[in-house]
């Protein structure tokens, strides 16, 4: 059984999402706020703030902050709101999905890593795990390739995934798969209950293969005034 959407839960993903990312990570009440990094402002970073299914009041809170500093960006988890006119936003990124997936049956083993292929798995702090995919000797173009890579951290039972990634190249020959079950089972260190991610749209065919569950949509806002591309939560290399 998977967990139900709510704030919570949100900001468990929010608090592992910025630590696989080294960003600084707040939460106030039910504003889930954290410091990105290659954003517009002077310092290179801003905030990014997260609501789950907001309420009026939070949304024109939050939406104010955003449209005063633009380089900020809101972030919505649920059905996209209506936003009011007095604080006008955009839509700067839409089409991720949260989702979630019962740990249960994962296995804890590291899953055997073809000839071709080596797996380098490195710890960082506070806990979380970088996994690379590099070719070995063995394949056609030498070793040393990057071919795939992702993240995992473990947050309060729960294991969050980020940034899995796969090298153009080596798509399709079930690296994405093998990063997602080798990344289970380095959260499987931990007492893990269930897995948390946001999904790009190209990411989502092969969780749902995986057994991931859809919760909500993803939707990210920011100023007009803000031109500094896709901020993508998901797929991200």
């Amino acid at each position: 059984m998977t967990s139900a959407l709510n704030d919570a839960l949100v900001g468990t993903w929010v608090t592992g999402w910025s630590r696989c990312r080294n960003y600084d990570v707040q939460h106030g009440g039910k504003v889930h706020a954290a410091l990105r990094q290659g954003r517009r402002s002077e310092e290179g970073q801003d905030w990014e703030y997260v609501l789950t299914r907001p309420d009026e009041d939070a949304l024109r809170t939050v939406a104010a902050e955003v449209q005063g500093h633009p380089g900020r960006l809101l972030t919505v988890v649920g059905p996209p709101p209506t936003i009011p006119e007095d604080v006008p936003l955009t839509v700067v990124s839409g089409g991720e999905k949260f989702m979630v997936l019962d740990m249960d049956g994962q296995d804890v083993e590291a899953p055997i890593v073809p000839e071709e292929f080596e797996a380098t798995v490195e710890r960082h702090d506070p806990d979380w795990f970088l996994l690379t995919i590099t070719t070995s000797d063995e394949h056609p173009q030498g070793d040393g390739v990057v071919a795939a890579r992702g993240r995992v951290t473990a947050v309060d039972g729960y294991a969050v995934f980020d940034r899995i990634w796969t090298n153009p190249e080596f798509r399709r020959r079930g690296l994405g798969t093998l990063v997602m079950r080798y990344l289970a089972s380095l959260a499987l260190e931990h007492d893990v209950e269930e897995g948390l991610l946001v999904a790009s749209s190209d990411g989502q065919a092969l969780y749902g293969h995986l057994g991931w569950t859809e919760l909500a949509e993803v939707t990210v806002y920011g100023s007009p005034e803000d031109h500094t591309g896709n901020p993508s939560h998901s797929d991200a290399g």
